[in-house]
């Protein structure tokens, strides 16, 4: 339900010329960018600097990057340069980020649409079905684009509930640098498994900046009852730094947690092989692009089941197949999912091949792109709950 008459708007015709609009292009997004730059015509406009420390994707042709400096007042966000290329860019699409606090956007998408420009909001999407104040001004936001693209299929289902074309509301999942990955993990697939535990161990991984709300303390508390009245050994090996660093480790040394704080790690190589040993993710607080890197090396992940509060990447966990999902918060309902993991997924290369089909097959910069190019020649979306019925034929066989 676009603000403005979507009937006048772009025929289907193959895309043109397009510009690509965000705040900065993070280093993590280096695989759909490369896969961009390979087939689409397209300027990336966006500031050179993060912010929260997150480096800068470095493209390779300072010609297909122009910079578009970002001021912030608070949470608000204005990017001058934008309202310029809007105006005067001669551009068949322009591709925004859809942050709603971005207030040159909404000018910028505004623009382009009395233009008669195709306009594809690139984000999140709404997080739940509920009329607050904060949706309606999302809705009124995400209605001056043509086509909306975005993470998971909850996100298109609550877009619908507001009213919006399914057509226009196009799933492209994830992924990180899948090219260098899958190379990685090529190799060590030629390596015998490492093992540094006992018999009956389950070998658990967890990898992110140390925050209360990545809720390991959570964790660690499950761990502590589950070795109670499980015979199965915990194991625990974090890769990440922060401030909840010191009250983790001195919560493992209280509850006898055999853990390891390996601080942070940079280089791939590295980080795949703990990942790759391990039987298992987990992310308590939520999940987002640690699901991404854990499936990618074949190891299920465990994380809350709360859609809402949730990153779209959790609907990359299929229960029994690529990992498990406790209730929210929930304290029985994470030692229950820890004591009953190693009986669920017997089979590790059974295991380890349906982690490998769901980044394979849809969370992948190919699949990205793909789903993208529709929303920019306004080809109908399709339904987009692939991840959710990847493994459907072989439960039917």
């Amino acid at each position: 339900m676009p603000i403005f008459n979507s009937k006048k708007s772009i025929p289907n015709l193959p895309c043109t010329k397009i510009a690509l609009c965000y705040h900065f292009f993070p280093h993590y997004r280096k695989g759909i960018i490369e896969e961009i730059l390979k087939e689409l015509p397209v300027d990336f406009v966006g500031d050179d600097k993060g912010v929260e420390g997150i480096k800068t994707f470095n493209f390779p042709n300072s010609k297909s990057f122009s910079i578009a400096k970002c001021t912030y007042f608070g949470k608000l966000m204005f990017q001058p340069k934008i309202l310029w290329i809007a105006l005067t860019g001669n551009y068949s699409t322009y591709i925004f980020l859809a942050n709603p606090n971005h207030i040159t956007t909404w000018m910028g998408a505004a623009i382009c649409r009395i233009r008669n420009k195709r306009v594809v909001f690139w984000g999140h999407g709404f997080k739940s079905q509920n009329q607050t104040k904060s949706n309606k001004i999302r809705k009124a936001f995400f209605s001056l684009a043509n086509a909306f693209y975005t993470y998971g299929y909850n996100a298109k289902k609550n877009a619908l509930s507001m009213g919006f074309n399914e057509k226009d509301i196009h799933v492209g999942f994830n992924s990180l640098d899948y090219s260098s990955q899958i190379s990685v993990r090529n190799h060590l697939q030629y390596k015998p498994l490492k093992s540094t535990s006992l018999p009956d161990t389950l070998n658990i991984s967890c990898i992110s900046r140390l925050t209360y709300t990545c809720r390991y303390d959570l964790l660690f508390d499950a761990i502590a009852l589950a070795q109670k009245s499980s015979s199965v050994n915990y194991k625990v090996t974090i890769i990440g730094d922060g401030p909840e660093r010191l009250a983790l480790e001195n919560q493992a040394k209280k509850l006898e947690i055999n853990s390891v704080f390996l601080g942070p790690i940079y280089e791939e190589q590295k980080i795949a092989e703990i990942l790759y040993n391990s039987d298992v993710t987990i992310s308590p607080g939520k999940i987002g692009l640690t699901a991404m890197h854990s499936l990618m090396y074949g190891t299920p992940v465990i994380s809350h089941d709360d859609i809402v509060s949730q990153m779209p990447e959790v609907e990359a966990i299929i229960p029994g197949r690529t990992g498990e999902l406790f209730r929210h918060n929930d304290l029985d309902s994470l030692t229950e999912t820890l004591i009953s993991f190693p009986t669920r997924f017997r089979d590790r290369n059974k295991t380890r091949n349906s982690c490998f089909a769901m980044m394979d097959r849809i969370y992948n910069p190919k699949k990205q792109l793909d789903v993208l190019k529709m929303a920019i020649d306004n080809i109908p979306a399709t339904k987009g709950d692939d991840a959710f019925n990847l493994f459907n034929d072989e439960i039917h066989k």
